[in-house]
């Protein structure tokens, strides 16, 4: 009797000590599940040297001599525990799966110089990153500056990069006014933070409660994502290369992003060389977890050839108005 006691206090101060944890700040908490996740299903940690000499961070599930490995690069305000859904989903189906910290975030030290948070930075930490880990080949999925940062490293290593996967990425169309583009995604107050919620989520993950709202506004409005944010230039957008990203390309679009949408995306692709475009009905910016069942299948499909998609619809050209799209060559 005593035993169940002791054991009932114990689990209901664990309890109270999370619940009063995710309180004040939900997203460590969130990360350390994922990690531990990522752990359970046999993911080991990898610590290698960026340029610089900062250390940065990768998990990875299954042998690295693997002859063609999938890297996930998560976006803005995230990091490698973005894509464990993900991670879990391809391994399960016998391949290799790579997740890195971008500089900054998660397990990765922040670069010594703050030019390295921008895309420049990001391509060189993911060229550190293929030469840490001898990766000759692998199919890289990027998704939101995760895929701006991938678009620009099969730019400049496309021999490196098999199949590359934009999800909902940014960079592939341009501002009409940087400024104003830069004070909608880095929230200054509650305001500002539910404006990014609203705008990262269709499908939300959570309540909008005001912790979970202030909790957000840390996160983008501070620290890396805004160091990052302050360094984004429109020089480094893709759209002037987007006929000379390697052909083939497949990009996946939450239907209802409004972060960016569906409209711009369609255009983009239509720049691309023989691009197929996939659209995730009913989710927004985050599909991958909005969603996470109809986009494994589309990634799936994406890296291993056609496949039968539910909740999601490859599209024609964009002047049809059908749900699937292949861009022509140029």
């Amino acid at each position: 009797m005593r035993l169940r006691s002791v054991v009932l206090g114990a689990t209901a101060f664990s309890l109270f000590f999370l619940f009063g944890a995710i309180a004040v700040d939900p997203l460590p908490v969130y990360r350390s599940l994922q990690e531990k996740r990522l752990f359970l299903s046999g993911a080991k940690r990898e610590v290698f040297a960026a340029d610089d000499g900062t250390s940065l961070s990768a998990y990875v599930l299954g042998p690295l001599s693997a002859e063609r490995p999938v890297v996930l690069l998560h976006g803005l305000g995230a990091d490698a525990t973005y894509w464990t859904e993900a991670a879990r989903f391809l391994a399960r189906q016998g391949r290799t799966v790579i997740l890195p910290d971008a500089p900054g975030s998660g397990l990765s030290a922040a670069p010594h110089d703050a030019a390295s948070f921008g895309v420049r930075g990001r391509v060189a930490a993911m060229d550190a990153l293929a030469r840490a880990l001898a990766l000759e080949k692998f199919d890289f999925v990027g998704h939101s500056l995760g895929g701006w940062t991938a678009g620009w490293y099969a730019l400049e290593f496309p021999w490196k990069v098999s199949r590359l996967v934009f999800v909902d990425a940014a960079g592939l169309s341009l501002p009409e006014d940087t400024d104003a583009e830069r004070t909608r995604v880095l929230p200054r107050d509650r305001a500002g933070a539910r404006r990014i919620f609203d705008l990262l989520f269709f499908r939300k993950p959570a309540p909008s409660a005001g912790f979970i709202l202030d909790a957000f506004g840390r996160n983008y409005g501070s620290g890396t994502a805004a160091a990052t944010v302050a360094r984004l230039a429109e020089a480094d957008g893709l759209l002037s290369r987007l006929p000379d990203l390697p052909p083939r390309a497949t990009l996946i679009w939450g239907e209802r992003d409004t972060l960016f949408p569906l409209a711009e995306a369609r255009g983009a692709a239509s720049k691309m060389r023989e691009a197929r475009f996939v659209v995730l009905e009913g989710t927004g910016h985050d599909g991958p977890l909005e969603a996470p069942a109809a986009f494994h299948a589309a990634l799936l499909a994406a890296l291993e050839g056609p496949a039968r998609v539910t909740g999601a619809t490859a599209v024609p050209p964009p002047r049809r108005s059908t749900r699937s799209e292949r861009s022509p060559t140029p």
